[in-house]
């Protein structure tokens, strides 16, 4: 039944790449011409990330690595998990920018809470939301104080992704209500705040790559997974049931650099991805949604089963989490005062 949403998935990212290809194919064939007349060398910077293929973000990654190379005239370019290879899931991706590995990642913000406890406030429930994010100014805001708490950790971020609003996704349950949920094994992408989320309904978090899930959930380590719409959608064969808690678990990631071999860069270059970054991600947060609610509405014509949690039923699901957004600000109250400096009252 689903055979050809599975294969549709397929050919959208492959549209999506050969498009972005034949422009970036383009863009480099003119830089090769430049170098070569003016005898300038290029240099390329690796960026890993763990978002697993075929997925709808993978398209403004390449949009962004081909604004980097045509600001600077391929004077930098960017190789996008070399090999198309994921070497470092999860944490390991951090790590990697952090010893010197590589240059660039883009991180889900759960990876961020092991450098500095204090920036879990961005994974908390009902925190992050699409309608504050798109407000004028307010990602930029979230870039900067992100980047007070990893000042000290030789790390620069240059710009913040709209990773999903979670989906709970499972082959045999529906979730509807909080109980729903109780004694389940589910799947999160990393560590902290979303185990913490997923406790509050007594069910039972494991946290597992985006590459993994899929073979976990065939093999009954967990019986669901909360997940993106890309990611649904690599696993929907196994994993039909989808449903939505608005807010709920707002997954981001951000673009994290290694701030020697960013400060190393000439000052035109450094400019360029930090421009890039801001204009083919941390803007592109609108078409960020839609990308996944047209993925979402293609998995429901195809047969999948979609359900939302209306407006005026959110009320027991923000009653089981209550706990961990109190237990969080007791513990770091400085962050969620800076936070709500710089997010409308929605969030509040």
């Amino acid at each position: 039944m689903f055979r050809g949403s599975f294969e549709w998935l397929f050919s959208f990212s492959a549209a999506v790449y050969k498009s972005v290809k034949w422009t970036l194919a383009a863009v480099m064939g003119f830089i090769a011409v430049t170098l070569f007349t003016t005898g300038a060398i290029a240099a390329e910077a690796v960026l890993v990330h763990d978002i697993a293929p075929p997925h709808p973000r993978y398209r403004h990654f390449y949009e962004m690595v081909a604004d980097v190379a045509n600001r600077t005239s391929g004077m930098l370019t960017i190789a996008i998990n070399p090999g198309g290879k994921i070497l470092y899931p999860g944490q390991a991706s951090l790590d990697a920018v952090r010893s010197g590995r590589v240059p660039l990642t883009f991180v889900n913000s759960a990876f961020l809470q092991s450098i500095n406890p204090s920036l879990g406030f961005i994974n908390l429930p009902f925190t992050v939301n699409d309608e504050t994010m798109m407000k004028p100014g307010v990602a930029e805001r979230m870039i900067k104080l992100v980047q007070i708490y990893l000042e000290p950790t030789g790390l620069q971020v240059l710009g913040l992704m709209r990773g999903a609003d979670t989906i709970f996704v499972f082959k045999k349950h529906q979730i509807r209500r909080p109980e729903d949920l109780r004694g389940l094994k589910i799947r999160v992408a990393g560590p902290g705040v979303y185990q913490e989320i997923v406790r509050s309904f007594d069910a039972d978090p494991a946290v597992i790559p985006a590459i993994e899930m899929g073979s976990a959930l065939e093999r009954g380590v967990i019986e669901g997974m909360i997940t993106s719409p890309g990611g649904w959608g690599k696993n929907v064969l196994d994993a039909p049931n989808g449903s939505l808690v608005p807010g709920l678990i707002f997954y981001t990631y951000f673009f994290i650099a290694d701030k020697s071999w960013l400060n190393g860069l000439p000052a035109e270059q450094r400019h360029a991805l930090t421009d890039a970054a801001r204009a083919k991600v941390t803007e592109k947060w609108r078409d960020m949604q839609q990308d996944d609610l047209q993925l979402i509405s293609t998995l429901v014509a195809r047969g999948a089963t979609y359900w939302a949690v209306p407006a005026d039923g959110l009320a027991p699901w923000k009653k089981s989490v209550e706990g961990v957004t109190q237990k969080f600000e007791s513990a770091y109250p400085e962050v969620i005062q800076q936070y709500r400096a710089i997010a409308p009252a929605r969030n509040r």
